[in-house]
């Protein structure tokens, strides 16, 4: 985990250090180890550094090659960097350390760009400094565990790690993208195709840029394709994917820091934790978050993990006061960003820091074997479409369901039967506006009349469009995990990892992500990975030849804490105090009306808004710290007596 960041300049215009320093120091949590910072006509940059590889000075960065004509920053782990650095030796190329890093300067010598990129297993973003050509490349992994932003204006590129950190360095004028609120409120997060700011961007994970001196060009580099499928046995894939995830699991134990293993008491990381044990001479240290309520609760069941591989368990009970540190949270992510599982994962990273420096997950599991509810619903809504008419299952039925239930009221069995009609429409992007935070008709009524016109008619559910134009595989079920991979994963669940860990300089590694892992999974058929509509019927049956089956055959359990239940309590007040302060109002984005019921009806107990109101919440605390400049990151909840607004206070 480090951070990367640096100004390329096109023209004569000198490039001011303190400027590169200002924008490398916002991140120091990402890299307290070192600072480094390189100057040269047309290009500064800055480098934070959290210490994994070769702890001495050699690993410092920039770094550069021998006659000083690349020069270097980066951010990841290359897992195999031992096998290209022989490659490298035998070619003739010389290291001056022992770090990875060293392979993406002298690989990018020897095989280019695209050649390089293509033999790289890990996680990274970086960019690269070619002297000679003039030329600025910014590269980011596959599946986009790695953070990477940038600002093309003017003839200058700003880039980060972090995107606070060209908000604390770019000298123009930034301005909110309404979009990206719209976008926000209906994901939970802003996805890859906007941030907070009209002029910043995000590099889309698997995809490269140039900036030359005339021009800028995007490149992708890899796809996932489900296009081919194996006509192998059952035992056979099972055991090929146990041995893809054993060798995924070895490679990334490698590490001179102490390493250990998040342990949620799902399959994913009880898996993990299970192959690092059995690839360990060393108990594995385990790290586990909890919480007193216990329907939300899974710590006995990573206990049971952890007694059966003996490990070195830790434990945190996250509570309501939790919630206190929010605007820190807030502040390191830098824009709005509302899955209330940041909360456990802060907690989960903050404890794993105070023993390790390293430590694997089980993240990228469900998404590519299908672990979420939408893709059981996408099985039988396939089994729906196979059976039914058309005219029946796409008309009479639904049509019935709704008078029924217009009759009858809400009753469990017809809202499965409508989800299931829907999930059965023919029509398959209208299946994925389910479960989002605030629907098309819910941001009719929030929205005031203003911030309706801004926004021109726009629909963020029309991103998933390029995704299914792009997706070649057999069926809803492939087109669904492909779509959660472009979006869900790097949107919202890689973004959160990566921002919880690097607030306490904490660098995790997910095996499931490997791409040679999710290369074979997908070409694994559906009807194996999803058997009988049993989601990741595949993975459950390989975790019980390594975990107690009580934790494998069990309801699944999201991350979350009980945040509907913590904003009934201490915390209605603070739903007032901000999101109905004048200086929330005066910004004229919603009807506040709308949002007094929502707090109404939620802390009653009429209906359950915490999601949306938890979203609301991030939102306005994002305002406050990055637009008003009235709230500090040190400052807590959860009243507003105590968060200190000061209209003169500056950040």
């Amino acid at each position: 985990m480090c951070g990367i960041c640096g100004i390329y300049r096109r023209g004569d215009r000198e490039i001011d250090p303190s400027r590169i320093k200002k924008m490398r120091d916002v991140m120091i949590p990402r890299g307290p180890d070192d600072a480094g910072l390189y100057i040269d006509s047309h290009i500064g940059l800055g480098f934070r550094r959290l210490s994994i590889i070769d702890l001495s000075s050699a690993g410092n960065q920039p770094m550069s090659n021998e006659d000083g004509s690349v020069h270097l920053l980066f951010n990841g782990e290359i897992y195999n960097f031992h096998i290209l650095r022989e490659q490298l030796l035998s070619k003739g190329h010389r290291f001056q350390s022992q770090t990875d890093t060293e392979i993406l300067i002298h690989g990018y010598e020897e095989w280019g760009l695209e050649g390089m990129l293509d033999r790289l297993n890990g996680m990274f973003a970086f960019s690269i400094w070619d002297r000679k050509l003039e030329k600025l490349i910014l590269a980011r992994d596959r599946t986009g565990e790695k953070p990477l932003f940038y600002l093309e204006k003017g003839g200058d590129v700003y880039f980060s790690s972090d995107i606070k950190s060209i908000w604390a360095g770019y000298e123009g004028e930034l301005s909110i993208d309404k979009r990206a609120i719209d976008a926000f409120l209906y994901f939970n997060c802003i996805p890859q195709e906007y941030t907070i700011y009209q002029q910043v961007h995000k590099l889309p994970p698997a995809h490269y840029i140039v900036f030359s001196a005339n021009d800028s060009t995007s490149y992708p580099y890899w796809s996932l394709s489900f296009a081919e499928q194996t006509d192998q046995s059952e035992e056979e894939i099972l055991e090929e994917v146990k041995e893809k995830l054993n060798q995924a699991v070895r490679i990334r134990m490698t590490s001179d820091v102490p390493l250990g293993a998040f342990l949620s008491g799902g399959i994913d990381s009880g898996l993990i934790v299970a192959l690092m044990a059995l690839n360990s001479n060393q108990p594995i240290k385990t790290f586990s978050i909890g919480f007193k309520e216990q329907a939300y609760n899974e710590l006995p069941f990573a206990r049971m993990v952890a007694k059966k591989y003996g490990t070195d368990h830790h434990e945190f009970i996250v509570e309501t006061n939790a919630l206190t540190i929010m605007p820190d949270i807030i502040w390191n992510y830098g824009e709005p960003f509302a899955d209330i599982s940041q909360i456990p994962t802060y907690y989960v990273a903050k404890i794993t820091r105070e023993f390790v420096t390293v430590a694997l997950t089980g993240d990228g599991g469900d998404e590519s074997f299908g672990g979420y509810d939408n893709i059981s619903a996408q099985y039988y809504g396939m089994l729906y479409r196979k059976f039914l008419p058309a005219l029946l299952g796409d008309r009479l039925i639904p049509h019935s369901l709704e008078k029924i239930e217009a009759l009858l009221g809400k009753k469990q069995i017809l809202k499965r039967m409508k989800t299931l009609a829907q999930y059965g429409n023919r029509n398959f992007i209208d299946t994925l506006i389910m479960g989002h935070t605030f629907s098309l008709g819910q941001r009719e009524h929030l929205y005031s009349d203003r911030f309706k016109r801004e926004l021109a008619g726009h629909n963020p559910h029309n991103i998933y469009r390029q995704y299914i134009d792009s997706a070649d595989g057999k069926n809803a079920i492939d087109l669904a995990l492909y779509i959660d991979i472009k979006t869900q994963l790097p949107n919202e669940y890689l973004t959160k990892v990566d921002v919880a860990t690097m607030m306490n300089s904490l660098e995790t590694r997910a095996p499931f992500l490997d791409h040679r892992l999710m290369e074979y999974a997908a070409r694994i058929p559906a009807g194996k990975k999803v058997k009988g509509g049993e989601q990741k019927y595949l993975l459950k049956k390989l975790a019980s030849d390594f975990i107690p089956r009580e934790a494998v055959y069990r309801p699944k359990r999201g991350f979350d804490p009980p945040i509907n239940l913590w904003l009934r309590s201490i915390f209605a007040s603070v739903l007032r105090d901000i999101l109905l302060d004048s200086r929330a109002r005066a910004r004229d984005y919603f009807n506040y009306t709308y949002i007094e019921n929502m707090i109404e009806e939620h802390i009653t107990g009429k209906h359950d808004h915490g999601n949306r109101l938890w979203a609301l919440l991030c939102l306005e605390l994002w305002h406050l710290l990055f637009i008003d400049r009235v709230l500090r990151k040190d400052d807590r909840l959860p009243c507003k007596r105590e968060i200190n607004i000061k209209s003169d206070l500056k950040c």
